[in-house]
This record gives structure tokens, C-alpha cells and sequence, in this order.
């Protein structure tokens, strides 16, 4: 049961009629609640064994409570010992993230067991990771509190609206929320409603309809030709894209709905003129992590001046390195494949390649005209597009580099514009319903909703600064703002009934279970 699943309504509800019916157990419920959707989310059924069932569960319980008494010995230690305390307890969890994440490809080739049985990723735990490394540095900084209450602090942790895909919540901004009581407020939930409402588009009638094509092409790529390739390869980008922020704004509601204000984690990424404003802008919640926790942390800590050769000759800094060291490991956070590092180190470059730029041919100091920042901005999601070929490869567990490399060679050995009417055709009766009527509603549909999709993140990033869209329809006189509503539910109903024919099942969301 994902944000987007048709019982995550119900769930919900139940949750916070409970919630507010009674304030002063906000948080046990709120535990409760967010242990029965940990579990619901796990492989169950009668071909899973119950380990693998049990064992993300344990790992999840057993990091909320080495991270809560942890965090109180630190704050309780003398200042000469808060470093080592938090130093051990990054190093556990790193270890542990680790081992999750690699052990399927590093125990079998070093034990020689093919046959080894493979571990699950536990669900959500580079996310609870992150979060609970972050509040550790920052209870030995003196930047936060040790929590007192295991219960609010599991509640942290394992939240429901942040456990499976974030955002990264940080716990000086988070914790103090749950140290309160939340009551019904009329204003807040409708704003929290048009929220949802929005990110139910994008996920299920914009994203999820995408999809249905998109994983079609990728899980076969050999059988289509370039020119379908190349358009799958930027349709996963508009996928991708559209997944992200329906779920963040999702995940942005059930938070508001109950009180809580979670970090915005997604604002128009893809109206970004550069690499910079586009991470500035996309997963904003894991970018700021690493800013904070790692990259300044590299430039500051002067380790490059210390290295022989290099640190003699470079005068400039460390931000170079420092930007690359930072994207490597955003690359293994997010995959533990080799396509995954690949795609970490191709953001590197990217962000490398426009700080030289600007250190030799200095930065505008106009703003662009709308020509050049278009040409900018087609250019940035173009070499996104590009990298993100490697990010689906590595999806796929026995991906390999040469697998990415050989999508490329076949969209230029392979390019031909003469049957592409025909191969778009056969992939859309093939993945979504074999009737031409359905393939010409399939493409007019898609056409209507990334047009509507696109249009409400122009006006919000270019009319309303960055405001979320919703908070536009209130300003609406009533007929046209319950259009807008009814627009949007109908196909966001739409586009969930296009999913369950077809290949419905191949559609899911990318950041989930990392």
C-alpha cells in the first residue's frame, strides 16, 4: 500500500479520526499507524518466507532504538567524547545501509554461493538512515536536542508519510511538531485536500499512464527501434519527473492533514537553466542532506591540502572534489548496481563541468533572454534525460554497464523515422490495449495531461514563485474552482482505469524501497 494506493484514502482516514479524536495519544497512534503500513508494504503471502517478512521490520525497530539512546548518551557526554560517541554510531549505520544494500553482490562472489539466498532491501531504510545520521551529528553539534520520549522518536523514524521514499524530515524541525497537540482545522485540511488532489494527478494520471509505455520499451529494448528508444529514454524523464512530485505533494498533505509540516522536497526542477538550480530543486530534502552533512564537510575539512601532488598544485579548493565525492555517493544511495554509479558520476561531471565554465567564461550577470534560457533549459533536461537511461538500467538487478552503452548504440545504429507511426502504434496497442479507438485515446490522453501538468508547473514557477499550485484554485470564484477540481478527479479516475488493463502491473514508483 503505497501514497497512491487506492486504499491509502481509507487508511488515512482512519488514522486521523482516531488522531483527533484523541490528542493526547496523538503520537502512539500515529506509531501504530505507521507500523501497520511498514507491514502492510512488506512481501507477504504464502511463497515468502517469513524472514523476509520479519527482518526489514527488525532492522527498522532495532535502528530506533540504537539511534534514541545513542542520541541521549551523546548529549549527556563531555565534549571531548560526543565526536567518538557520534562517530560510531554514523559508522553502524553506514555499515548496515551497506550491508543491505550490497551484500546480494558481494557475499555470493566472495563466499562463492550463487545459490546464496538473497537479502531484501529493508524498506525505507536509506531514508530512516539518512534522517537518523542527521539527527545524531546534530545532537553532538549542539544544533539539537536529544529526544526524551521513544515514542515520538520512533514516530520520526518511521512515519508513514516519509517511510518508504521520503522527504529526509530533519529532527530540530520535526520532533518539537510531535512534542504537540494538533486539533482539526477546517482551513488546513482543505488546503491539504487540494494538495493531494494535485499529486493524485500527477502520480496516477500523468506518471502511471506514462509508464504503461515507458516500462514496456525499457524492459525489452532490443525488440524497438532508435527512434522509440529516444523517446522512451525522455518520456522516463516526464515519468519520473511527474512520479516525484505527485508523491511529494502527497506526501506533503497526509503531513499537513495531521499538523505537521514536512520539508518540501520537489519545486519545477525542469524549468532550471542549469545544474545547480535543478538539485536545488529535485529531491531538496536529500540535496540539502548531503550539503549539509557531507559536501561542506568535505570542503571545510582541508583533507585535500594534505594529499601529496595534488594537494600542492590545487589552489582551488576542494569544491571540485568535494562535488564529485558527493555525487559518487549519491549515485551508490540510490542503487546498488554499477549503472547507478555510473548515473552518480555523470551529475558530478555535469556540476563540475558548469563550475569551470563559470570559473573561465565568468557567470551573466543579466538574466537571459527567453531564447537562451529556453536553449539552457532543453539542454539541462536533455543530458538529465540522458543519465537517467542509466538510473532504469540499474533497476533491473543483472543490469550492466554495457546494457546502458548498448541502448545508446541502438538508438544511433537504429534511427530511423520511417516507421515510426507504425513501431509507436504496435508499442501502445502492445503495453496498453490492442484496439486502434484505445491507441488514439491512449495518445490524446497523455497529450491532455502532460499539457495540463506542464501548464500548472509553468504558472507555479514563473506566476506564483514557487507557491504550490493548489494554493491558486482557492482564488477561484466557485464554478470554475470546482471545475478544476472535477477535471482533475475525473482523470486522475481516468488514467487509474487505463491501469488496471493492460499492463497496469509493470507500473511503479521509482523511489520507493531504496
Amino acid at each position: 500500500m503505497q501514497l497512491t494506493s487506492v486504499f491509502y484514502p481509507f487508511f488515512f482516514a482512519a488514522t486521523a479520526l482516531l488522531y483527533f479524536l484523541l490528542p493526547r495519544v496523538q503520537n502512539a497512534i500515529l506509531l501504530a499507524a505507521s507500523l501497520l503500513f511498514y507491514w502492510f508494504n512488506l512481501p507477504h503471502g504464502e511463497t515468502v518466507a517469513l524472514w523476509r517478512t520479519a527482518l526489514p521490520l527488525a532492522v527498522l525497530l532495532l535502528s530506533i532504538l540504537f539511534t534514541f539512546y545513542l542520541g541521549r548518551r551523546i548529549e549527556a557526554a563531555k565534549d571531548t567524547q560526543k565526536k567518538k560517541l557520534v562517530a560510531v554510531g554514523v559508522v553502524v549505520l553506514i555499515v548496515v545501509l551497506a550491508f543491505f544494500k550490497y551484500a546480494n553482490f558481494v557475499l555470493p562472489t566472495l563466499l562463492g554461493l550463487t545459490s546464496l539466498a538473497k537479502l531484501g532491501l529493508p524498506l525505507g531504510i536509506s531514508f530512516y538512515t539518512f534522517a537518523s545520521i542527521g539527527y545524531l551529528v546534530d545532537v553532538g553539534r549542539g544544533k539539537a536536542k536529544a529526544e526524551t520520549s521513544l515514542v515520538r522518536w520512533a514516530v520520526f523514524v518511521c512515519f508513514f508519510g516519509t517511510i518508504t521514499s521520503g522527504p529526509i524530515c530533519r529532527a530540530g524541525k520535526l520532533l518539537p511538531q510531535l512534542a504537540q497537540e494538533h486539533h482539526f482545522e477546517y482551513r488546513r485540511t482543505t488546503d491539504a485536500l487540494r494538495l493531494a488532489l494535485v499529486g493524485f494527478f500527477k502520480q496516477i494520471a500523468v506518471a502511471n499512464v506514462i509508464g504503461l509505455a515507458v516500462n514496456t520499451v525499457f524492459e525489452s529494448a532490443a525488440d524497438y527501434s532508435g527512434a522509440i528508444l529516444f523517446m522512451a529514454a525522455l518520456f522516463y524523464a516526464l515519468q519520473l519527473y511527474f512520479e516525484f512530485s505527485g508523491y511529494s505533494d502527497l506526501a506533503l498533505a497526509s503531513g499537513a492533514l495531521l499538523g505537521l509540516e514536512l520539508p518540501i522536497n520537489f519545486q519545477t526542477p525542469y524549468f532550471a537553466t542549469n545544474f545547480s538550480g535543478f538539485w536545488n530543486r529535485w529531491h531538496m530534502s536529500l540535496s540539502g542532506w548531503l550539503q549539509d552533512y557531507l559536501f561542506l564537510p568535505l570542503v571545510w575539512g582541508g583533507w585535500q591540502t594534505k594529499l601529496p601532488v595534488i594537494g600542492k598544485k590545487w589552489d582551488t579548493p576542494p569544491v571540485l572534489s568535494s562535488l564529485f565525492i558527493t555525487f559518487f555517493i549519491s549515485g551508490l544511495w540510490h542503487g546498488n548496481t554499477l549503472p547507478f554509479v555510473v548515473w552518480g558520476i555523470l551529475q558530478g561531471v555535469y556540476r563540475i563541468g558548469e563550475e569551470l565554465l563559470h570559473k573561465y567564461y565568468k557567470k551573466p550577470k543579466k538574466r537571459p533572454g527567453l531564447a537562451l534560457r529556453c536553449f539552457k533549459t532543453v539542454c539541462v533536461f536533455l543530458l538529465w534525460s540522458a543519465s537517467l537511461v542509466f538510473f532504469r538500467l540499474g533497476l533491473v538487478a543483472d543490469a550492466t554497464i554495457g546494457d546502458c552503452f548498448g541502448f545508446f548504440g541502438h538508438i544511433v545504429t537504429n534511427l530511423s523515422l520511417g516507421t515510426l507511426n507504425k513501431d509507436l502504434t504496435a508499442l501502445v496497442a502492445g503495453a496498453f490495449y490492442s484496439n486502434t479507438i484505445m491507441v488514439l485515446g491512449y495518445f490524446a490522453f497523455v497529450v491532455l495531461v502532460l499539457a495540463l501538468a506542464f501548464f500548472m508547473d509553468w504558472r507555479q514557477c514563473f506566476k506564483m514563485k514557487n507557491a504550490h499550485i493548489s494554493t491558486a484554485f482557492v482564488k477561484l470564484a466557485m464554478v470554475p474552482r470546482w471545475l478544476v477540481y472535477w477535471v482533475l478527479i475525473t482523470l486522475t479516475l481516468i488514467g487509474l482505469i487505463m491501469q488496471s488493463g493492460g499492463y497496469g502491473g509493470n507500473v511503479s514508483f521509482a523511489y520507493a524501497n531504496f
